[in-house]
C-alpha cells in the first residue's frame, strides 16, 4: 500500500507494505535514489518488520516540483516530522551514503523517535581531523571533479553516469546496471544542481555524534572509495559504543548490489540489539 504525506509544501512519497505488526523499520535512500530502490528489500524485511521506505523532499519523479529547501538539516527534519507523525514508538533506522548522513542528524536533534542506527558509509565529513580531511578532499576531487563540470555544463545524463561510475569505483559501472536501476538514477538526475549547491550546515560534528546514545552499527565496504571509509570509521569512533563493521568485497553500491546481504546486516544489527537488551534485563 503507497501513502502520501504532506510535509511543509512537499510530498513525500511512503512505500507501506502490507505487514501490519512487528516493529517499526525505516529504510532512508541515498542520492540519486528514492524508495523504489528498496522493492527487493522490504520483500525480505517485512517478514520480520513493519517496513516503510521514504522518497525525500525534490527527490522521486515529482520531485522536481518540491519547494523549499535541499540539505541535510531540511531532511532530517521532514524525517523528524514523519516519524512523530507515525506515532511508533522510537523506530529502528537504515540508510544509505545521503540518507546515511540525514539519519544521523535526525538522532542527533531528535534521539527520543529512534530506537537503533544501522548507518551504511556516511559522507558528510564535519568531525574528520586535518589529516582525515586532507584524504577526503583527494578523493572527493577525484569523485565529483567530472560530476561538477557536467552539471555546470547542463549535462545531467552524463554527470549521473559519471557518480554512480565512481560510486561503484568502476568505469562503466553504471552502464552494467539493471534498467531499473539505471532508470531511478536518471529520474533523479534533477536533484544534482541542488546537491552540489547545498549551504546548509548540519551539526555532525566530533561533539554532536558523542551524543548519540542510540544503539548504532555503522558499516562500509572493503572495495569501497577511499572518503566513504573515512567517514565511516571516523564517525564510528565518536559514536559511544558504535559497532563498526567491514563488509568483504563491498562497494558503495552494495545496497543496490545485493539487497539480500543488505537486509541481512539490518536483521543482523537488530537481532544483536534485542540479545543485549535481552542480557541486560535478566
Amino acid at each position: 500500500m503507497t501513502n502520501n504525506l504532506k510535509t511543509s509544501n512537499n510530498t513525500q512519497q511512503i512505500n507501506h507494505p502490507q505487514r501490519k505488526s512487528g516493529e517499526a523499520l525505516i529504510l532512508l535512500h541515498g542520492a540519486l535514489a528514492d524508495e523504489r530502490m528498496w522493492e527487493p528489500h522490504i520483500e525480505i524485511l517485512t517478514k520480520d518488520f513493519n517496513t516503510i521506505s521514504i522518497t525525500q523532499r525534490h527527490f522521486g519523479t515529482s520531485g522536481e516540483s518540491s519547494a523549499e529547501g535541499f540539505g541535510i538539516n531540511t531532511h532530517a527534519d521532514d524525517l523528524i516530522n514523519f516519524l512523530t507523525k507515525l506515532d511508533s514508538g522510537p523506530t529502528h533506522l537504515a540508510a544509505w551514503s545521503y540518507g546515511a548522513d540525514v539519519a544521523l542528524n535526525a538522532a542527533i536533534k531528535s534521539p527520543e523517535l529512534i530506537k537503533s542506527l544501522f548507518i551504511y558509509e556516511p559522507g558528510y565529513p564535519g568531525c574528520l581531523n586535518d589529516q582525515e580531511m586532507n584524504e577526503y578532499m583527494q578523493d572527493a576531487e577525484a569523485m565529483f571533479g567530472k560530476v561538477f563540470q557536467a552539471v555546470s555544463e547542463g549535462e545531467l545524463k552524463e554527470a549521473a553516469e559519471f557518480l554512480i561510475d565512481r560510486s561503484g569505483n568502476a568505469a562503466g559501472y553504471f552502464s552494467a546496471q539493471s534498467l531499473a536501476h539505471r532508470t531511478q538514477q536518471l529520474e533523479n538526475a534533477h536533484t544534482l544542481p541542488l546537491q552540489l549547491s547545498q549551504t546548509e550546515q548540519p551539526t555532525l560534528d566530533k561533539t554532536s555524534l558523542s551524543g548519540i546514545q542510540v544503539p548504532t552499527t555503522i558499516a562500509y565496504g572493503s572495495d569501497t572509495r577511499s572518503l566513504f571509509k573515512i567517514v565511516s570509521r571516523s564517525v564510528s569512533a565518536y559514536i559511544p559504543n558504535s559497532n563498526l563493521i567491514e563488509i568483504s568485497s563491498a562497494n558503495h553500491m552494495l545496497p543496490l548490489e545485493n539487497p539480500e546481504q543488505f537486509s541481512h546486516l539490518i536483521k543482523e544489527h537488530i537481532s544483536n540489539l534485542e540479545h543485549l537488551l535481552s542480557c541486560t534485563k535478566n
